[in-house]
């Protein structure tokens, strides 16, 4: 296959791959764009190369080359599955143009313009945040030692405040994942100029800090309803861009990772279902050894009340044609149900095509149960969104069990 213009795009589903007609300066650029989430590996010919998928999928655009990877569910199932809180919006024909282009950027774009839009329409959030800084006045307290270093000068005043400000952390993400998306090629120009309306909105907000990613977002019945759209603001901004000036053209890489998706997907669906029964904790570090030297986050953990845990459990978005679970899942689920001090755990497996795997296995010798859940994503959002209530459900029963 020859590649020319990024006009003819090359078409993979996850875990798919294809021989290509590359230069070694395109070869050299996909893999810097795709950053390993794709491999790009020589072939027999002598411009030939191998590209193979993994679990991501997106679009990744050269001045030469565009590659479009596709998953395995449909298009309704694609957005339901980024949709973690259940809430959907409006979205318009626009996002479901992806079952026409199989371009994820433009799609998601203004997937995540009209999350944003609905967010903000019930007011920008603020919070109280504790400030110091030198003022022209006295306001708040005097840091006294602080002040001291101006030489005695009464004014400007060292003072340490509190503010009622748009300048936080959600505000941050929120708008600078607008400003990446707009960024990114073909956006359609009535998502850009949406974009551009949302960032302005957000305007009082600082640029991203280097610690906002890294730390979880705390939700409250005042701001709960952002949720959302910072969940998919924060899949934009894990996707690292390369914007390329070179004749003015484009080249940028923007690929979700399906498992987290998945992962993401299930904790919160989960944590709606199981309300006043179970607390559900998505990724809680805890120990393996007595010494407490070896971490291990499962990605799931129940409890009845807090330091009660009843159940964990693993979400794995991929299983094995032949049904099982890789070896590796197994063994990570054993090590902690005996951790936690629980007798099963339960992986919950993406099912899309293979065999159905065994439902229970238990463990020689230590009295483990290693339990399976298929969770089908080939039917309706409606018939997934079933699925989980009977999951939720299952838990429980296994969790009252101990």
């Amino acid at each position: 296959m020859s590649l020319k213009t990024a006009d003819e795009p090359v078409v993979l589903t996850e875990y798919d791959s294809a021989a290509l007609q590359l230069t070694a300066d395109q070869a050299r650029l996909l893999r810097r764009l795709a950053r390993e989430k794709i491999s790009v590996l020589p072939g027999g010919g002598a411009a030939e190369w191998h590209v193979k998928t993994s679990h991501y999928v997106g679009t990744i655009v050269t001045p030469d080359v565009r590659i479009l990877i596709t998953p395995k569910v449909n298009t309704a199932n694609l957005f339901y599955l980024l949709e973690a809180s259940g809430n959907p919006v409006d979205i318009g024909p626009a996002v479901f143009d992806y079952d026409k282009t199989r371009d994820l950027i433009p799609s998601f774009a203004t997937f995540y313009a009209r999350h944003l839009e609905k967010a903000l329409a019930r007011g920008i959030p603020r919070a109280y945040q504790e400030i110091q800084e030198r003022v022209p006045g006295i306001r708040g307290r005097v840091d006294l030692p602080a002040q001291m270093r101006l030489a005695g000068l009464p004014l400007p005043a060292e003072c340490s405040f509190s503010e009622f400000t748009a300048d936080i952390r959600l505000n941050r993400i929120l708008r600078a994942a607008a400003g990446r998306l707009l960024r990114l090629p073909r956006v359609t120009i009535p998502t850009r100029l949406a974009l551009q309306r949302l960032a302005a909105a957000l305007g009082e907000s600082g640029s991203l800090m280097p610690g906002d990613l890294r730390t979880p977002t705390v939700f409250d019945r005042l701001n709960k309803h952002c949720r959302p759209a910072e969940q998919l603001a924060r899949l934009a901004l894990g996707n690292e861009t390369l914007l390329n000036a070179a004749g003015g053209a484009g080249a940028g890489a923007f690929l979700i990772d399906m498992n987290k998706a998945f992962e993401s997907f299930v904790a919160a669906r989960l944590d709606r279902h199981l309300t006043g029964r179970l607390t559900v904790n998505p990724q809680r570090t805890a120990k393996l050894d007595v010494e407490e030297s070896i971490s291990i986050v499962p990605d799931l953990i129940f409890e009845r009340r807090p330091g009660n845990i009843a159940y964990v459990a693993d979400t794995k978005y991929k299983i094995t044609a032949d049904g099982y679970g890789r070896e590796a899942d197994y063994y990570q689920i054993l090590a902690y149900t005996a951790a936690l001090g629980v007798p099963e755990g339960m992986l919950i497996y993406c099912q899309r095509d293979g065999d159905t795997p065994p439902r229970e296995i238990q463990v020689q010798k230590l009295g483990k149960r290693l339990v399976s859940w298929p969770l089908n994503l080939g039917g309706t959002p409606a018939d997934i969104e079933q699925q989980l209530r009977s999951l939720a459900d299952e838990i429980q029963h296994r969790a009252a069990e101990k």
